[in-house]
């Protein structure tokens, strides 16, 4: 999101509505599930996107239409929501959907949190995004949004078991895979593992490797990203022979990769 009005726009939002999603404990999926819901609607029709941000009506009058087209349909708090995004000044009508998808997802995180099982869903978000990360073909597919859903979801699961992840990861990919706002699938998961660092403070680093780390191994990356991100993080290890050897590490959206694979691949397109 650009525009210093959205940006503080979405700050206030965000700060305004945190504890009382919090508060909401695992009920607050179900608020995460309306507010994504909303994000569809607004998606698929800019004209509503605009009348909802448009500057020459005044916050009452923007705050009266979300209730008009959204009260009495939705939770209490998901009404709030809506009506103080409406209230505020966007620098872009598309801006006031973005932040709407980023409570969203803020939600499902603390519905999370509520379960105790964040950094499982935070692992599984790495593993599923590393998986992918070397196979372009599955990629594209997962991308081609002119294919049907059931279409991508078989692709999806010739790689990744999807009903062996935790029901709030799955919804997460769900919702991307449905909802790709303008993203490619490796992209949207990219901004998943990086918001929901975000959220755990960057602890979870996931090392995948062709064979199993030695505690040397683990106790020197442990060491070297708790140093650098500055907190106690925990290593996620994944064994993939697929990667050949090396190691690629990930932590949040950044990812380095010196394994095999990447770099035959690598030189292959640099030889094509």
């Amino acid at each position: 999101m650009h525009g210093e009005a959205s940006l503080a726009s979405e700050k206030r939002v965000r700060e305004e509505f945190s504890a009382q999603l919090r508060a909401e404990g695992e009920h607050a999926l179900e608020i995460a599930r309306q507010l994504l819901d909303t994000t569809a609607v607004l998606d698929a029709n800019a004209r509503l996107q605009r009348a909802l941000t448009d500057p020459g009506r005044s916050a009452d009058e923007r705050v009266a239409l979300a209730d008009t087209l959204f009260g009495g349909r939705v939770d209490a708090l998901t009404d709030s929501i809506l009506s103080s995004l409406a209230a505020k000044r966007w620098s872009k009508a598309m801006h006031i959907v973005n932040s709407l998808e980023d409570i969203a997802v803020d939600a499902v995180f603390f519905a999370a949190d509520a379960q105790g099982v964040t950094s499982q869903v935070s692992a599984e978000l790495s593993r599923v995004h590393s998986a992918l990360l070397n196979l372009p073909e599955v990629l594209s597919g997962l991308s081609d949004t002119r294919a049907s859903w059931d279409a991508r979801a078989r692709l999806l699961n010739s790689v990744i078991r999807t009903d062996e992840l935790h029901p709030l990861t799955k919804f997460l990919i769900d919702h991307v895979a449905h909802q790709p706002r303008r993203r490619r699938f490796l992209s949207a998961l990219n901004w998943l593992t990086g918001r929901i660092s975000e959220h755990e403070g960057e602890r979870v680093v996931t090392v995948t490797t062709a064979v199993p780390l030695s505690d040397d191994q683990r106790s020197r990356i442990h060491d070297a990203y708790a140093k650098k991100l500055g907190t106690s993080v925990y290593i996620d290890s994944i064994v993939d022979p697929r990667v050949l050897g090396g190691m690629r590490i990930q932590h949040g959206p950044n990812v380095t990769d010196t394994t095999v694979v990447a770099q035959l691949q690598t030189l292959q397109r640099a030889l094509a």
